[in-house]
This record gives structure tokens, sequence and C-alpha cells, in this order.
């Protein structure tokens, strides 16, 4: 241990000068210094404290230090954007618009807005077509055609990389149940058809490759698990309690093969 010691010159003028003296905390006698017993025994104590302190679980990341994700799209997104929370927390930070994001050329419009103050986001996550190919009902005809839903998704994923430099994943349109439409009280018709969303999403296949934007099929993992597990009977259209828990989970694990956590 260090002890400052004051004394006096001849000049009576303040000198301070630096003393070594036995550290005597850990050993009230000296020679217990030497003693090699205790010598082993704080030996074993460093050992084990180091041990215990390396093993200690690290600290969780603070919220500030967290990724940050972008979740896209339309109410197939606002079902499931709670799960997708939920299964990311602790791993990164989840924003998503309050609107609705409805169609392609409706997500144009807006991109900026909903990216205000997350253009450092890693990871934006996209879900849009349903409504592109929703089923006018005078000319049964959908509200956007193939070559406008290619046009503006090309628009889109052009100003995205303009905007942020975020991995892009985008979602295949997920199945319907045309039946459980034609039978709803909200919708009683077809306003959606299957055959459509095949044919929308092979298009927007040819797009992410020509963009490079990561795919998660959606629409293939819905036929895999079962639609009957994941929508609404009541409209065919929307997800059960338990198709919004199955589905947010699944959009979750493709985020995270595609964030870079730190770890």
């Amino acid at each position: 241990m260090t002890v400052v010691r004051k004394s006096v010159n001849r000049g009576n003028t303040p000198d301070i000068r630096f003393v070594k003296k036995p550290l005597r905390v850990l050993f009230p006698h000296p020679g217990l210094a030497h003693n090699p017993f205790m010598k082993f025994l704080l030996s074993l104590l460093l050992v084990s404290f180091i041990a215990i302190a390396s093993s200690a679980d690290p600290a969780p990341k603070s919220s500030s230090t967290l990724p940050k994700v972008v979740l896209l799209g339309d109410s197939i997104r606002m079902n499931y954007q709670s799960a997708v929370t939920q299964a990311l927390e602790g791993k990164a930070i989840v924003s998503a618009p309050k609107d609705n994001c409805s169609h392609t050329a409706f997500v144009l419009e807006n991109l900026e807005r909903w990216l205000s103050g997350l253009e450092d986001a890693q990871v934006i996550h996209i879900n849009v077509g349903l409504h592109d190919m929703f089923l006018n009902s005078k000319t049964g005809k959908p509200r956007h055609t193939l070559e406008t839903y290619e046009t503006n998704l090309r628009a889109i994923f052009e100003k995205l990389r303009k905007l942020t430099d975020a991995e892009l994943i985008f979602a295949m349109t997920s199945v319907v149940n045309e039946e459980q439409q034609a039978a709803s009280k909200g919708y009683g018709r077809v306003v959606r058809r299957n055959s459509d969303i095949q044919t929308y999403n092979a298009a927007a296949l040819a797009v992410l490759e020509e963009f490079g934007v990561v795919m998660n099929d959606l629409n293939r993992f819905m036929k895999k698990t079962g639609p009957e597990k994941i929508l609404r009977s009541s409209d065919g259209i929307h997800l059960s309690p338990e198709g919004c828990e199955i589905m947010g989970i699944e959009v979750a694990r493709v985020i995270l093969e595609n964030l870079n956590t730190g770890e």
C-alpha cells in the first residue's frame, strides 16, 4: 500500500514524500504472506473467482443497441405483427406503420413517410399483394393488372435501395379460401382468387431475383402447415388467433436468418 506522509524541510516548506509500507489488509501478520498454504489458498480463490466471472451470462443488450426491423404490409401483416414483435423481443426493435399499407401503389406513395427515422433499419419485411388482386364487383378483374403490379414492385425496390441499406425481404402473398369468402357476411362473394395469387406471386419472384430481394414463401408455408389452421373461417382471408401466432413465428424466423444480431 502506498502511504502519503508529510514532512517539513529545513526551510519550513511542506514536502510530500511517498513511503512504501507493507500491505497488511490480507495478512495482519507479515509472516502469513510467505506461508505456502496461504499462497495456495489465495491462488485457488483467485482461479474460482475468474471462473465464476467468465461463466456469467452476458448482460442483455439495451434497446438502443438492438438492430431495427421494419414490417410493411396489408392487414395480414397487421395480423401477425404482434407475434413477430414478441418473437424478436430482446433481439430487435420492431417498427411498423399504423396504416394498413394496402396495395403496391399506396406503398410506393408512402415509403418515405413510413421509413422516416428508420433509414438505418437492418431488415425491412414487406407483405403486399392481396389488395392489388382485389376483384372489382362490376368487372370481376383485379384492382391492378399483373403488369402494373410488376411495375410498382420494381419502383418500390428501387426507392428502398435509395432510402436504406437494409436487407429486403418480400413475402409471397398468402393462400385464401374462396368458399369462405363467398359465404362470409362481410364479402358475400369471392374477392381474391388463389389462381391470381399464384400468377402474381410468380411475377413477384422474377422481380425479387432481379433486385436481389430475399423471398419469404408464406404461401408455401401456409399450404404445408394447413390453411385451415391459419385462416379465419369467417372470411377466408385474414388470420385466426392461432394463425397470427403461427405466421408471426415464421416471419420472425426468416427475419432472424437475415439479421445480424452480433451473437
